[in-house]
């Protein structure tokens, strides 16, 4: 009997404590049609289901609340709840595909099942269809999230070898030793000092709004190069452009404190991306949105996240979740439900980058053009960034409360006009 970790349930009792949020990660791929009939999906479905056995599993609460909850056996699994068909407003555009995805990724699951869902989406401008794959956070982190391509989708090239490390994460993050792991507690602790009132928390409506753009990779091998940066230092230094432009707009002072960000980091072992269960740890960082220049901007972040690196951030993080595993869970339920009650004033945002599928994908012969990313978003944070990769494309996801951020759409131009600027301004 495998029980939950302190993490998984983590996301389980955010969602008790706030009737605002759904923990659950998810992407839409958008695929040429023509659409296929939602018994064809679910017959490939049922087909593949027993290879990912954590697919077939629920949570099973344990007597009088002493132990984590376990993941149960459903032999009774009832496909045809797990794998439906809705129908996007036309004229199925871009706008009838946000409000949808928003509305969608606003849903929570329902925990006498298997946390998952696949939804085919009809309807799409020119000919085209979709399919959103969710999973909730207590069954996946972002890595092992992708793990449900495998379930729907083909690749149309040799299979992919193990993928590298992915921008902004260190898979495997080795505890070199208890002083190291005792200075990144340090820098968390120091990381920890409230943001300035000019950033973006506040409490959440419950609704939200989403919005996205694309990106290219292979365009900024040039000025990687020349600055000695990466790809995951140009993402949040885009995330950082736009993000000023916001607080600009809204007559805010986008100052050095403004804004500090979660940065997902995943300690898998190579070789286990596919494998179920949240094993992730965590970076906390400042974003330079005082920063105009956009060459100074994504310098700064370079900076930063090296500087987080060095102090041994995601170590702390891995032995703090080990610590907490030694806990009685019943100590570790409260403190955590006491914990998520707080108005926490640290974390702005969430930024999550999860490598995709580098081959193209297929799903019943149809190729799928596009994948668009969606992180949640919970605990006063108000916006959200999910960058996935496909093939040479970025695409950046961005989740927002409904009431607070009306203007998420502009936010997604910013990004990618943040992104591009780097390439002519250096």
């Amino acid at each position: 009997m495998e029980r939950l970790s302190p993490l998984s349930y983590a996301f389980l009792a955010a969602e008790d404590v706030d009737p605002t949020s759904c923990l659950v990660i998810g992407s839409l791929a958008v695929l040429d049609g023509p659409a296929p009939h939602v018994d064809e999906v679910r017959a490939l479905v049922a087909s593949r289901l027993p290879t990912v056995p954590r697919y077939q599993q629920r949570i099973a609460p344990s007597r009088l609340g002493l132990r984590a909850p376990s993941w149960q056996d459903v032999p009774d699994l009832e496909l045809r709840r797990h794998v439906t068909v809705r129908q996007v407003p036309a004229p199925g555009g871009r706008a009838e595909v946000a409000a949808l995805m928003a509305e969608a990724m606003a849903e929570r699951m329902d925990r006498d099942r298997p946390l998952w869902d696949v939804t085919v989406w009809t309807g799409l401008a020119d000919g085209r269809w979709g399919l959103l794959s969710r999973v909730h956070h207590a069954l996946a982190d972002g890595v092992s999230g992708t793990g449900l391509y495998r379930v729907v989708f083909d690749s149309e090239g040799p299979a992919d070898e193990p993928p590298p490390t992915p921008p902004g994460t260190a898979p495997g993050v080795p505890v070199r030793s208890l002083v190291a792991a005792a200075r990144g507690a340090l820098a968390l602790g120091a990381a920890l000092l409230p943001v300035t009132r000019e950033g973006l928390l506040g409490p959440l409506d419950g609704a939200r709004r989403y919005a996205w753009t694309e990106v290219g990779i292979a365009e900024t091998e040039g000025v990687r190069r020349e600055l000695g940066v990466t790809v995951n230092d140009l993402v949040l230094s885009a995330i950082s452009g736009g993000l000023r432009e916001l607080l600009l707009e809204r007559g805010r002072q986008p100052d050095a404190h403004a804004l500090r960000t979660l940065l997902p980091v995943s300690s898998r072992a190579p070789g286990t991306a596919g494998h179920p269960g949240n094993e992730v740890t965590l970076m906390l960082s400042m974003l330079p949105v005082e920063h105009d220049d956009p060459v100074a901007r994504v310098l700064a972040v370079h900076e930063r996240v090296t500087s987080l690196r060095r102090a041994h951030e995601p170590e702390a993080g891995v032995v703090l979740q080990a610590l907490a595993g030694l806990l009685p869970f019943p100590v570790l339920d409260r403190g955590l439900r006491w914990g998520l009650r707080l108005p926490q004033q640290q974390i702005s945002t969430v930024t999550t980058n999860v490598p995709g599928p580098r081959t193209p994908l297929t799903c019943l012969g149809r190729p799928v053009r596009h994948l668009l990313p969606v992180v949640p978003i919970a605990d006063r944070v108000r916006l959200g960034f999910a960058v996935l990769s496909y093939g040479d494309r970025l695409a950046f996801g961005i989740t927002a409360d409904a009431t607070s951020t009306p203007d998420v759409d502009n936010l997604a131009l910013e990004i990618g006009d943040a992104w591009r600027s780097v390439l002519v301004g250096r």
